[in-house]
């Protein structure tokens, strides 16, 4: 069955997220809850889903679709946590093209030569809550994606794993280790 790759990748991802957290630059800010903007926040270029493949495809970039409802708490906190962290979207901007997908939406969208809703394409890349995140190559085929919130500092390794082609000779384990400075014994 093709589903199965699909499903290893993003097991993958899952379990990357219960690793243990990557060290951030600094003390960490508590998530703002608020509807007011974070210090610093960014704003992304988010495009629908159509023109973002289009784009990507021209122009070599892989793709970060971001799964999310109206109603999502904690879409509309990663939104101003991790989307509008300044180091997230200075990367995003030069290494991703963006795109926004309603999971409950009845908009239509065209992915693999077929036209779905946005809702069907929530289901067949496996969303089972929101906020969800996938990584597509150029060409739309999905990399692997991770459900819920993710901050910053696992953003970032998630990002730089993907834009660097890290995916193609290793898993994210592997890349966040070779990331990491050996440790030296101390005498």
């Amino acid at each position: 069955m093709r589903a199965f790759p699909a499903v290893g990748i993003l097991v993958l991802f899952a379990l990357t997220l219960v690793s243990p957290p990557a060290q951030s630059a600094g003390p960490s800010a508590p998530l703002n809850r608020s509807g007011k903007p974070a210090p610093g926040e960014k704003k992304l270029p988010w495009m629908a889903f159509d023109a973002a493949t289009e784009k990507a495809k021209k122009e070599n970039k892989h793709m970060i679709v971001d799964v999310y409802t109206t109603w999502c708490g904690w879409c509309k906190v990663m939104d101003r946590q991790t989307y509008g962290n300044s180091e997230v979207a200075g990367y995003l901007l030069e290494n991703f093209v963006l795109a926004k997908v309603n999971g409950e939406s009845s908009a239509e969208i065209h992915w693999k030569g077929k036209t779905m809703t946005e809702r069907q394409f929530a289901r067949s890349v496996g969303v089972t809550g929101f906020p969800s995140t996938y990584f597509l190559k150029p060409d739309a085929e999905i990399i692997g994606g991770a459900p819920g919130f993710i901050g910053p500092g696992d953003f970032m390794i998630y990002a730089k794993y993907v834009s660097t082609r890290w995916y193609e000779k290793g898993s994210p384990q592997d890349y966040l280790k070779s990331t990491q400075p050996e440790h030296q014994p101390s005498n």
